[in-house]
């Protein structure tokens, strides 16, 4: 066996609602300024992966694909996806309010960006009190009152407020319009896809005194009108042991809490197994050798890894994510 636990430099996104949390929760030597995103995972153009440990230390992600396709993907990720690897893995934080916005799914993304779609799914790792997700329309719209609102500044009056805590879960179907709030860090599992569609941006100014571009033709035209009331997703996260979060077409996220020690099977799903580290810092262990896995923490299994052991003296909670 050629490949290991793959772990990654993260690729650090200066946003203008970014915070310093971020900056806190990695120990970064050298802050960012305005610290939203934490690309752990990532095949985006201009953004590919670094790897940072091991015999593979500082080649990139689509090296080892290209060279171990199926020892790394899996053969049920080839046959969806080719060689591709089909997701865009991140953590968040927000210290403002995100834009209101939106995504395609694949059709129109194909059509018009030549790319996936964007499904995503967030966990909710830290919220300060009264902070909130937008999520969908409070009751059906259609896309005139939706672009008359858009006009008239008033979209916020149209659309679905939700109070969030620590440990709750959310699917983002493309289509439904939404907006992480100020106080908020996740968990983003998503397709591997950055295309998306800002709807409003509360009028904010970057230091140079510019709006960020609004594409209000094109969220117009793929936004699901329909109140929706599927969004959130239950589960007991006290609850020790395996439990599924979402299966879709693109993603299956398990919640994984236990203490000691777990064997995580990997090579049964045919597919390449995400780790994301949501609880206490643990240790991995594989073929002889042990990897730490620190909290907000990535690690990447390749599918031909029979299986990994876990171990914590804490609570220990992850996101395993696979096809």
């Amino acid at each position: 066996m050629t490949l290991y636990p793959l772990q990654f430099n993260s690729i650090l996104k200066n946003k203008i609602w970014g915070g310093n949390d971020l900056n806190i929760i990695k120990n970064l030597d050298n802050p960012i300024h305005q610290l939203g995103e934490s690309w752990e995972i990532s095949v985006v153009p201009n953004d590919v992966s670094i790897i940072n440990n091991g015999k593979y230390k500082d080649h990139s992600i689509l090296e080892l694909i290209e060279n171990f396709p199926i020892q790394l993907l899996g053969k049920k990720v080839i046959s969806q996806f080719g060689e591709q690897f089909p997701l865009l893995i991140k953590y968040i934080n927000a210290a403002q309010d995100l834009s209101i916005q939106v995504h395609p799914d694949d059709v129109v993304a194909q059509r018009k960006h030549n790319s996936f779609g964007k499904t995503e799914m967030w966990y909710i790792m830290n919220a300060t009190p009264d902070s909130r997700l937008i999520l969908g329309f409070n009751e059906d719209c259609n896309d005139a009152a939706f672009a008359k609102a858009i006009s008239q500044n008033t979209v916020m009056e149209l659309l679905n407020s939700e109070n969030v805590v620590a440990g709750d879960a959310f699917f983002i179907h493309p289509g439904l319009v939404h907006s992480i709030g100020a106080g908020i860090t996740l968990a983003e599992i998503q397709q591997s896809s950055d295309i998306t569609y800002r709807v409003y941006d509360f009028d904010r100014r970057d230091d140079d005194g510019n709006t960020r571009k609004l594409h209000i033709k094109e969220s117009v035209e793929v936004t699901d009108y329909k109140k929706s009331t599927d969004y959130k997703i239950h589960y007991n996260p006290t609850c020790l042991g395996t439990q599924n979060l979402k299966t879709t077409p693109y993603f299956t996220t398990d919640y994984l809490h236990f203490t000691g020690c777990e064997d995580v099977e990997v090579a049964r799903h045919n597919s390449f197994m995400v780790l994301m580290n949501i609880g206490e810092d643990c240790m991995v262990y594989y073929d002889g050798e042990h990897y730490r896995l620190n909290y907000a923490q990535t690690m990447l299994l390749p599918a031909a890894i029979p299986y990994v052991r876990i171990e914590s003296t804490g609570d220990s909670k992850l996101l395993a994510i696979h096809l």
